[in-house]
């Protein structure tokens, strides 16, 4: 009896060891490597979804400055911009009709001229933010960071929110058809372009939400 208590005393030992052994390894595992003496190469905020998350933004960036000067390049903007709102469904019927009645018609000039400046200023605002997150990728001094980063992710937090509620603006004033099975959509995209574009500025605004408290917080510190 003596020996199995003995036996039954050391495996114990035994576990309490592995077991500590593995949340060592885990907790070094986990904990970001740094060097004595130097900086980490990526920052606080970086990982590989936020490297993945700049091409996305860029292109969404992309997509409003091109349209933006789309706009600018049209001599009879505010013209075709009045043709285009009167003969949209969701002009005179939907959720948006009474706005659009009210508001964008009376000043259809204002309503014009605010539509190409606001669309190339986000898509400018985005670029920048996706131009910070991939060069903080980077490692070295090109990858340092500077205190003007938590404004620039503010700002593209804001714009992705601003992108998504134009873009959904559209889709209404478009007719706001949700996508269904349709055979005869078989051929063509299946989600219309600016309903697909409201996901994307929700999780590029909630991305730079998240950078920006994380480079204030690492402002706050340095």
């Amino acid at each position: 009896a003596v020996k199995r208590k003995g036996r039954y005393r050391n495996a114990r030992q035994l576990d309490f060891h592995i077991w500590g052994w593995l949340v060592m390894v885990v907790r070094l595992s986990s904990s970001p490597s740094t060097s004595s003496g130097s900086a980490k190469r990526l920052p606080a905020s970086g990982n590989t979804a936020l490297a993945a998350s700049a091409l996305i933004q860029a292109a969404l960036g992309l997509e409003f400055v091109l349209s933006g000067l789309n706009k600018f390049a049209d001599p009879a903007f505010i013209v075709d911009f009045r043709a285009y709102v009167t003969a949209s469904p969701g002009a005179h019927r939907g959720l948006f009709a009474p706005l659009v009645q009210q508001l964008v018609l009376p000043h259809i000039g204002i309503a014009a001229q605010m539509t190409r400046f606001t669309e190339l200023g986000l898509g400018l605002v985005l670029l920048a933010g996706a131009i910070e997150i991939a060069r903080r990728r980077l490692g070295g001094s090109l990858g340092k960071l500077h205190g003007y980063e938590a404004a620039v992710a503010l700002l593209s937090a804001l714009a992705g929110a601003a992108a998504a509620g134009i873009s959904f603006s559209i889709f209404m004033v478009n007719g706001g058809v949700f996508p269904t099975i349709t055979p005869g959509r078989a051929f063509t995209s299946a989600i219309p372009v600016e309903l697909l574009m409201v996901p994307l500025g929700i999780a590029i605004a909630w991305l730079e939400t998240g950078r920006f408290l994380v480079l204030r917080a690492a402002s706050r510190r340095s």
